[in-house]
C-alpha cells in the first residue's frame, strides 16, 4: 500500500513546535556568544587546544586553528576569477549484493567529469565506468578474517575507485597543460574505518593515499565538498576553551553527567548545534556573501594517526550562496598558496555555476547513479549470461519474485 498523505499531514504540524524553534535559536545564540569569546581570547583558546590535544583526555574529537588569525576571520574569492583551468570530478554508486537474486555479483559504477573553464578548445567529458564483481571475494583489498558486511565492503571498494579514477582523468587532462583541481564528493576523513583492525586500516590508507600522492605529484589541489555537513568540531573546540577546570580531563570531571549539562555548555540544557549552524550565523552577521570562506581548521580525528603528514585533512566552511558547506584538503593543498588558491577559487566558481553545488559533482553524480531500471536490467543480463552458460534454469528467491508480482 502506498504512504497515506492524510495520516502523514496530521503528524506533521507536531515537527517542530514554536519552544523547539526558540530554544534551537537560544542555543545558537550562546554558541555565538561564546565564539566571539574564544576569538577575543585566542592565546588561552590556543593553550587549551594544545594541552588538551597533548594529554588526551577530551572524549570527544575537535578543531585546531591551522595558524593565528582570529577563528572568525572571514575570505572572499575572487569575483573576477577567469584563470583558464580544468575542474575534473568523480561520484559513485553500486549495485550491492543479494540473497534474493540470480547471482551475488555487484557492481560499482564511477562518474567521470571534466569541464573546462576559459579555454573552449578542450573537450568535455561526461562518462561512466562500471565495474562487476562476482563476489566480495573479488576485492582482494578486503580478503582477510573478520566480520564486514558485504555492503561495507562494497561502499568502501566504491570509495577507494572514485578517487582512484579521478587520478586517471587527471593524467588524461594534464597533457592540455592547463592547471586542474580535483573534486570529490563526502568526507576525506574516514572515520568510519576505526571499527575495524590494523591490517584493514592500513590497507585502505594505503591505497587511498597513494592516489592522492599521485594527484600531489602532477601538481593538482585535491577538494571534497560536504553538503549539509553534520561536524560540530568547532564547536568541541569551543567546550575545550570553556571547560571550567584547569586542565581538560572529562572522564575524571564529568563522568556520568548528562550531555546536556556538560559545564563546557555554552548554556544549560544545550544540545550541540552544528558548525554549519554557528558559521552561518556568523556570515550572517558579517553580510558575508556568496564565495566567503573561513579560515583553515585542522582535524584532529584519530584515524588521521594512519596519515602521511602531508595528507593530514584540513577544512574550512564556505558560503555557497544557498548554504554553508564544508570543502576538506589534504595539507599539501594548504600549505601551497598558489594551489590553495586556485582550488578555492575554483569551488567557488563550481558552486556558482552550480547554485550552490559543484556542477562538476552534480553531473559526476547524474553519471554515476544506477536506478531502479538500471538494477533490473544489470540483473536480466546476468540471468541470460548464467543461461546461455550454464543451459539451466536460474530463480530469483521466493520474497523478490513476490515483491514483482502483485496477487491483489
Amino acid at each position: 500500500m502506498p504512504l497515506d498523505l492524510r495520516k502523514v499531514i496530521t503528524q506533521i504540524s507536531n515537527v517542530e513546535k514554536q519552544e523547539t524553534r526558540e530554544l534551537n535559536a537560544s542555543r545558537l545564540n550562546s554558541t555565538y556568544e561564546l565564539l566571539q569569546t574564544a576569538n577575543n581570547n585566542q592565546n588561552k583558546l590556543l593553550v587549551r587546544l594544545t594541552e588538551t590535544k597533548s594529554s588526551q583526555k577530551a572524549n570527544f574529537f575537535f578543531a585546531e586553528p591551522n595558524n593565528d588569525s582570529p577563528i572568525t576571520t572571514l575570505y572572499k574569492s575572487k569575483d573576477d576569477f577567469s584563470t583558464p583551468h580544468i575542474t575534473i570530478a568523480t561520484d559513485g554508486s553500486q549495485i550491492n549484493p543479494s540473497a534474493h537474486e540470480i547471482t551475488s555479483a555487484s557492481l560499482i559504477n564511477i562518474g567521470l567529469v571534466a569541464i573546462p573553464y576559459y579555454k573552449s578548445d578542450i573537450p568535455v567529458l561526461l562518462s561512466s565506468e562500471p565495474t562487476i564483481y562476482n563476489s566480495t571475494d573479488d576485492i582482494a583489498l578486503y580478503n582477510f578474517s573478520q566480520n564486514i558486511q558485504e555492503e561495507d565492503l562494497i561502499s568502501y571498494e566504491r570509495t577507494l575507485k572514485e578517487i582512484e579514477e579521478l587520478v586517471k582523468l587527471a593524467k588524461i587532462y594534464k597533457s592540455y597543460n592547463l592547471p586542474i583541481v580535483a573534486l570529490l564528493d563526502g568526507t576525506l576523513i574516514h572515520w568510519h574505518l576505526e571499527k575495524f583492525n590494523d591490517y584493514f586500516i592500513e590497507r585502505f590508507i594505503t591505497r587511498f593515499s597513494d592516489a592522492i600522492l599521485e594527484l600531489k605529484s602532477l601538481g593538482i589541489p585535491l577538494a571534497s565538498f560536504l553538503s549539509n555537513s553534520r561536524s560540530n568540531d568547532i564547536i568541541n573546540m569551543l567546550r575545550i576553551y570553556n571547560c571550567p577546570f584547569e586542565t581538560v580531563n572529562c572522564k575524571k570531571h564529568c563522568s556520568g553527567i548528562d550531555s546536556k549539562n556538560l559545564q563546557c555548555n555554552p548554556m544549560p540544557d544545550y544540545k550541540p548545534v552544528f558548525d554549519r549552524k554557528l558559521i552561518g550565523k556568523l556570515m550572517l552577521e558579517e553580510n558575508a556573501t556568496c564565495g566567503t570562506r573561513t579560515v583553515l581548521f585542522k582535524s584532529n580525528s584519530k584515524i588521521l594517526d594512519y596519515y602521511k603528514n602531508d595528507l593530514k585533512i584540513l577544512f574550512f566552511y564556505l558560503n555557497t550562496g544557498t548554504e554553508i558547506a564544508r570543502v576538506e584538503i589534504p595539507s599539501y593543498v594548504a600549505e601551497d598558496e598558489n594551489l590553495f588558491k586556485l582550488m578555492s577559487n575554483a569551488v567557488s566558481l563550481q558552486c556558482k555555476a552550480g547554485f550552490g553545488y559543484p556542477i562538476t559533482l552534480s553531473e559526476a553524480h547524474l553519471q554515476a547513479v544506477v536506478n531502479r531500471t538500471d538494477r533490473e536490467i544489470f540483473y536480466s543480463l546476468l540471468k541470460e549470461h548464467l543461461l546461455k552458460k550454464n543451459h539451466s534454469t536460474v530463480r530469483l528467491s521466493n520474497k523478490e519474485f513476490k515483491k514483482r508480482i502483485s496477487f491483489v
